[in-house]
């Protein structure tokens, strides 16, 4: 056996001893002009074992044939394990000249077109199906009429051969017709988007195909050598596989799907997380910067009134007093509520940020990553996990918020005549901050300053003075700032709670869908 194999290395290495320069002697080159080279080297070496390795095979059988049992049965399988070792090197050959052409001659990569791809596959696979059915039909005919000019004995093996050549047919024809009948037309009935992934459709492919190819040369070594642990981990390996492949499709499916659901909540928004974005936007965070203004409004007003004081009589023999009293309660109302509705603005600024964030990353970054990471064993849980969280923040985070926005306004769709969005207080704001207080209207609005209302008829003086002092400003209500109290009342349900609900209920799922991605039966 030493000496056989001896033989065979001085074969391979034959060519090149006959070369005319070696590989150390040439002229330096581009790295990617020798890398090719090299490559083209090895492979000629490759394909010189290959056919060595066949010769030998086919004369290790032949010269077997002339001894006993025992020298048939280890030449036979010492020829056959030869000729799965040709086997797997004509598989590598074939792989990497069919995904990689362009490497070997101009050194570069090619950029895989996974379309394409699939279409040359989907041809390759339909001449080989209808090829196998054709020489299956033809051995199964030819063996049975074979057997029946022998013995008994050789007309059943015939049958055996012909039965099990024709049920080989049958498996091919009915993956023929599922594949070419069956699966395209379910494929048109249920179309999935190809913006799912995104450039990372290349990548998934590529690492689909490069499993599979693993899994196959596995399978061949295994069958080569005869490891019992290889073989084991063939078939677990290859029902993980099938199981990527089904997650695959379900995730894209149920993706497609969701993205839909979820849309008709978003009244012609893109994404999910663009229409909450929408909803935030416009009808949170806006009713809560009209707020917020009118607040701090309201609060400057006051803060400045209540500076303002009067004295009777001589400086030193009087006390000052204010002109507006109880305006003090009005500016701790204001700071108080001035805060409330801060805080609202600034969750529904931080709930804004993380749905962009969800909106750019999770369908193009975190769905792709954990397709890809759910093929190799040791991170299948982190693919699961960022598939969910995929799910989690691209569909039912958004969703909950549209579904919180109809709970909010279907509260006020009574005849409590309440309304579920701002509306600015316009009598409080004119009461402490309107003309009649400040600046060239109020003085000219004074009679006690101006003279021409001397020339008014005798009342009317009287009445502009109260409309403009400050005793109608003392006559404001504190019922005035109850519908502001009100909408941040309301509003706190939306900006506050109903978020951590969302992120809850966002949470559960995702924790619920990778402990069903993972589950095993």
């Amino acid at each position: 056996m030493r000496l056989a194999l001896l033989l065979l290395l001085l074969v391979s290495l034959a060519p090149l001893a006959m070369a005319d320069q070696l590989v150390f002697t040439k002229s330096a080159v581009a790295p990617s002009a020798e890398i090719a080279n090299q490559a083209a080297l090895l492979m000629g070496v490759v394909v010189a074992l290959m056919l060595t390795m066949v010769v030998l095979a086919a004369a290790v059988y032949v010269g077997g044939q002339f001894f006993g049992a025992e020298t048939r049965a280890k030449a036979t399988v010492w020829a056959h394990n030869m000729l799965a070792a040709v086997g797997v090197s004509a598989v590598i050959i074939a792989v990497i000249y069919f995904i990689l052409p362009e490497f070997f001659t101009t050194g570069q990569i090619m950029d895989v077109n996974v379309a394409l791809m699939i279409t040359q596959l989907k041809g390759l696979a339909e001449t080989s199906l209808i090829f196998l059915m054709v020489i299956f039909l033809v051995l199964a005919a030819g063996a049975y009429a074979m057997g029946q000019m022998f013995g008994a004995e050789t007309r059943a093996r015939a049958a055996v051969w012909a039965t099990g050549l024709l049920a080989g047919a049958i498996i091919a024809a009915v993956i023929y017709a599922l594949l070419y009948a069956i699966v395209p037309s379910l494929v048109g009935a249920i179309s999935v988007s190809t913006y799912v992934g995104g450039d990372y459709a290349t990548a998934i492919f590529g690492i689909v195909m490069g499993i599979a190819f693993v899994i196959l040369i596995t399978y061949l070594a295994a069958k080569v050598f005869k490891v019992a642990e290889w073989e084991a981990y063939l078939n677990i390996e290859m029902s993980n596989l099938m199981g990527a492949f089904l997650i695959i499709f379900f995730v894209l499916g149920l993706f497609a799907v969701g993205n839909l659901v979820a849309l008709t909540w978003g009244n012609g928004a893109a994404t999910p997380p663009q229409a909450a974005i929408t909803y935030i936007q416009n009808d949170i965070a806006s009713s809560a910067m009209k707020a917020m203004v009118d607040v701090y409004q309201l609060n400057a007003c006051t803060s400045m009134l209540s500076t303002f004081s009067r004295r009777i009589g001589e400086f030193v023999l009087t006390q000052t007093y204010k002109v507006f009293p109880g305006i003090d309660t009005f500016v701790q109302i204001t700071s108080v509520l001035g805060v409330s509705v801060l805080t609202l603005y600034n969750t529904a600024s931080v709930q804004v940020t993380l749905l962009y964030l969800a909106d750019a990353l999770m369908l193009k970054f975190f769905l792709p990553a954990g397709l890809i990471l759910r093929f190799f064993p040791p991170t299948r849980d982190a693919g699961a996990f960022l598939i969910a969280l995929a799910f989690g923040f691209q569909i039912v985070f958004p969703t909950t918020y549209m579904m919180n926005k109809a709970i909010y306004e279907s509260i006020f769709q009574g005849d409590s005549g309440d309304q579920p969005y701002y509306h600015s207080p316009t009598l409080l704001i004119q009461s402490l901050c309107g003309p009649f207080k400040y600046g060239v209207a109020g003085f000219l609005l004074n009679p006690d300053a101006n003279p021409l209302f001397s020339l008014l008829p005798a009342g009317a003086g009287t009445f502009l003075s109260a409309l403009v002092s400050e005793s109608l400003l003392n006559a404001v209500s504190m019922a005035e700032f109850v519908p502001i109290m009100r909408f941040i009342a309301s509003l706190s349900l939306l900006a506050l709670f109903m978020p951590a609900l969302s992120m809850m209920i966002t949470i559960a799922f995702i924790n619920s869908m990778t402990k069903f991605i993972v589950y095993k039966v």
